[in-house]
């Protein structure tokens, strides 16, 4: 008798297990029902790996987006801030509005930066797939370090064209050395056709022939070094008007007066470049540099 019971329990939890991996079918009137993979679950739950499921496909409900550009948005909850991944959502996002969507949990992508990757649409009954994103790029999303959190601040916007040897106290002692960080805040920074294009060139400038400067009162510096992935989140700042905090290194200084006393527009004296190391969108850390 003993043995009859465990051999059904056994029976029993085999076919959860197999239940759980969506390895089994079951079958009625004929038609085998294939179990959908798509586990139902909440975001959370989702990105913090509560929840089990097959080659991690998942079900959630649509979640309201905080910032979407192409095929790369935001979706925060509460302190959490997500990316998910699809085609034209800055488009199509609306369509799927009131129901659920079919997601795949992706840990890597050309970044360290888990996300979601749409798959499908459902609405009551109605299951529509979504086409796929073949490439895309995702900032890099890290844990500050306590050595990072407490990087030094200084007054770089203070920075003048006409003042250079101030500028070059933040410069590596020697060639060769590790560059000097500082925390700072930046409120003007832009992305402009480089200025090397014609008017003609510059009028049509894609994202291949644009550079991003910081802006001072009294000096400007070009941005080098720059992490692809963090120009979605810089974008999403100048969206939002909001202001551009985190670590910086001074990369070089225009030597020349000549040079240095030129105006070139809104940017007005350029004094040399500047590397962005990280910054802070929120209590979200961005790693900016490539």
């Amino acid at each position: 008798m003993f043995a009859a019971l465990n051999h059904v329990r056994l029976t029993v939890l085999l076919m959860a297990a197999l239940a759980v991996f969506g390895l089994i079918t079951i079958t009625g009137c004929g038609d085998d029902e294939v179990i959908d993979p798509f586990v139902y679950t909440t975001m959370a739950r989702v990105m913090d790996g509560d929840t089990l499921s097959t080659n991690f496909l998942f079900e959630i409900d649509t979640p309201e987006l905080d910032y979407v550009v192409g095929d790369v948005a935001i979706v925060k909850d509460g302190n959490r801030m997500e990316f998910l991944v699809g085609p034209d959502l800055e488009n199509t996002y609306a369509n799927y509005a009131d129901g659920k969507i079919g997601i795949e949990k992706r840990f890597a992508h050309g970044a360290t930066t888990s996300h979601m990757f749409l798959m499908r649409s459902r609405n009551g009954e109605m299951t529509t797939p979504v086409d796929s994103v073949e490439t895309y790029s995702l900032p890099s999303i890290f844990q500050a370090t306590k050595s990072q959190i407490e990087t030094p601040g200084a007054p770089l916007p203070e920075f003048s064209w006409n003042k250079p040897s101030r500028i070059k106290e933040f410069l590596p002692e020697n060639e060769g050395d590790a560059l000097l960080s500082v925390q700072s805040m930046v409120s003007v920074f832009v992305n402009v056709p480089r200025l090397d294009l014609s008017e003609e060139a510059a009028a049509v400038a894609g994202p291949a022939d644009r550079d991003w400067y910081i802006v001072f009162p009294e000096a400007s510096f070009k941005v080098v070094n720059l992490d692809p992935g963090s120009e979605y989140m810089l974008n999403l700042l100048l969206a939002k008007n909001l202001p551009l905090i985190g670590s910086f290194s001074v990369v070089s200084v225009v030597d020349s007066y000549k040079d240095r006393k030129k105006t070139h527009g809104d940017l007005g004296h350029i004094m040399g470049e500047m590397q962005i190391n990280w910054f802070k969108y929120a209590n979200t850390f961005v790693n900016a540099t490539d």
